[in-house]
């Protein structure tokens, strides 16, 4: 999942490093879990007993998006700045994927899902929402679910930013969904688009409500920009709450939460709110998550002590992983690891594409080779991988940050600056400097 870029030259940037490393085991979980389908498959049912590697790796992702996201939000100060940048970071790299995926498709080289064919207006539609996960619409590729939950964070962010009420705000609401996700799982699934001309018909006003929220967003107004970033903080409760795919009926309001909490890490790290605050804000999230992760397991009948403990597990390695991460942040992140971490997001969107595409030659080595025989070619795919990334990264991702940064710019200097100031106050000078860092 992306995050704000790194910038590898300054000491201030070299303290944020440590958020990169995290982004890269991230990335090598969920890339872990997807190719050990194929190959090192004895590895995969030797740690699948105790560990979720896909669940432990999006869920980092997710909490460190939540720690730096309403960080670069409340450094503009400026909300029109944060969703033309957010636009920017996501959209150019998510549509190539997407565009891809489907001309792939055309030509039978990948699996497409036939409601897709059926329908590719209302797809296309949901797709650029990036809100296909809670709009009934199937996935061009699986492993953007996770994007639909961050752009719902997002226009949650911006909805409590808009009404000055981002700081407390924010923990409250991790409290409030943790609570409710406890009180009403499982949701219905799909309660809004039960049926594909439902989801037709919701598609179309959300991508309608979308652009009037942005639209007012940006004009700068105050009244405009508040009720616009109400009304698009409105539809994400409501997708949230009533479009909930049936993957998520148990945690999907839990992973906003699981945002929420990396935000509120920040804000103890930064001097703005008590670390017992933080910590009972944690503590209240991952217990939700255990009980509803254990209540679903015991709805399907799987419910054993070994698979209790892997989630407890699970949650030990997101929150080690994050814990470990924060108390090393002052040493230097090896530069490969934060290379890798950079380029995270290409690598996310793209490692499933290629795993699609190479199946049947993976999967026929994977059937035929003997485990350390698969090494060389695991090293290769990565290698491949990383590559590809490289490329998407420098030749897709960055010109679109630039062009983010223009564009907030030009709209600055045609309408006026909509920035409102950010109380910083009990924020130690280090801290500035490193709010100031993440957007490099």
């Amino acid at each position: 999942m992306p995050a704000e870029p790194y910038a590898p030259a300054t000491p201030a940037t070299d303290r944020l490093a440590w958020l990169d490393g995290l982004r890269a085991g991230a990335v090598l979980l969920v890339v872990y879990a997807h190719l050990s389908r194929v190959l090192f498959r004895g590895a995969r049912e030797v740690s699948a007993e105790w560990l979720h590697a896909g669940t432990a790796g999006v869920m980092l992702f997710f909490l460190v998006s939540g720690y730096i996201i309403p960080a670069s939000l409340e450094r503009h100060g400026s909300l029109r700045t944060f969703w033309v940048s957010r636009l920017c970071r996501l959209l150019p790299l998510y549509l190539a994927v997407c565009a891809l995926v489907v001309a792939l498709g055309a030509a039978g080289l990948m699996p497409l899902d036939p409601v897709l064919r059926a329908d590719p207006l209302t797809a296309a539609v949901a797709h650029v929402t990036m809100l296909p996960h809670l709009l009934g619409v199937p996935l061009i590729t699986p492993v953007i679910w996770t994007l639909t939950f961050e752009m719902a964070f997002y226009l949650l962010v911006g909805a409590l930013f808009a009404v000055r009420r981002h700081r407390a705000g924010s923990v409250v609401a991790a409290v409030v969904l943790a609570v409710a996700a406890v009180g009403t799982a499982p949701l219905a699934p799909k309660l809004l688009v039960a049926t594909p001309e439902a989801a037709r018909e919701v598609t179309l006003v959300v991508a309608l409500v979308l652009v009037l929220g942005l639209g007012a967003v940006a004009t700068g107004r105050r009244a405009a920009v508040v009720s616009g970033a109400l009304l698009l903080g409105g539809v994400a409760v409501t997708l949230l709450v009533a479009g909930q795919d049936p993957a998520h009926v148990w945690d999907g309001l839990l992973i906003v939460s699981v945002m929420l909490v990396g935000t509120a890490l920040h804000r103890a790290d930064h001097g703005r709110i008590r670390w017992w605050q933080a910590g009972v804000v944690a503590a209240v999230v991952a217990a939700a998550l255990l009980v509803n992760w254990i209540a679903a397991l015991e709805s399907m009948g799987g419910l054993t002590l070994r698979s209790a403990t892997r989630f407890f597990v699970t949650l030990l390695v997101i929150a080690g992983a994050f814990a470990l991460g924060r108390l090393t942040r002052h040493r230097r992140t090896p530069r490969w690891l934060a290379r890798l971490g950079l380029i995270s997001y290409s690598v996310y969107l793209v490692h499933y594409v290629l795993i699609e595409l190479l199946r049947p030659v993976l999967a026929g080595l994977g059937e035929r080779l003997p485990a350390p025989a698969e090494a060389p070619v695991v090293a290769a795919y990565l290698g491949l991988v990383i590559g590809i990334s490289w490329l998407t990264h420098r030749f897709v991702e960055v010109p679109g940050q630039r062009f983010g940064r223009r564009a907030a710019r030009w709209m600055t200097a045609r309408w006026g600056s909509d920035a409102r100031p950010v109380d910083v106050a009990g924020v130690p000078q280090p801290a500035k400097r490193d709010l100031r860092a993440i957007a490099r």
